[in-house]
C-alpha cells in the first residue's frame, strides 16, 4: 500500500503547498479563491484578538501549508505532519461552525487527511 500512499500524500502535499498562493493575495487557480482566502485571512485577523493583521494571517498560514505539504511529501516526516495539520484543521473546523463560516473546504480537508493518514497505516 506504501506505492498508494506516497502517491496521495505526495499529491496532498503539493496542493496544500500551492494552497498557499491565495492566502497571500496570488489569485490561483481562480480570483474566487483569492476573494474567499482574503476573507478567511480577515476572519483568522480578527480571531487572533487585532495581534495579526489581514495580511500577516494569510502570511502565517501560507507557512503552515509549505510547511505542512513539504513534510507530507516527504515521507518521514508525513505522519506527525498529518496528525499535527488534522489537529489544526480539527479546532478549525469547530471555531468554523461556531461563526457560520463554510464549511465545506473543513470536512474536504478532514477527509484528505483523514485518507492520506488511513493509507499510510495500511
Amino acid at each position: 500500500m506504501y506505492p498508494l500512499s506516497d502517491v496521495v500524500s505526495t499529491t496532498f502535499g503539493g496542493l496544500c503547498i500551492a494552497s498557499a498562493l491565495p492566502f497571500v493575495g496570488i489569485p490561483f487557480p481562480t480570483r474566487a479563491w483569492a476573494a474567499y482566502y482574503a476573507d478567511k485571512n480577515r476572519w483568522l485577523s480578527q480571531l487572533s484578538g487585532g495581534r495579526l493583521t489581514p495580511k500577516q494571517a494569510g502570511y502565517a498560514s501560507a507557512l503552515l501549508r509549505i510547511g505542512v505539504g513539504s513534510c507530507c511529501v516527504y515521507q518521514p516526516t508525513r505522519v506527525a505532519a498529518l496528525l499535527v495539520n488534522g489537529a489544526v484543521v480539527s479546532r478549525g473546523t469547530v471555531v468554523a461552525y461556531r461563526d457560520g463560516r463554510p464549511m465545506r473546504p473543513q470536512w474536504t480537508m478532514l477527509g484528505a487527511i483523514g485518507l492520506c493518514l488511513l493509507l499510510e497505516l495500511l
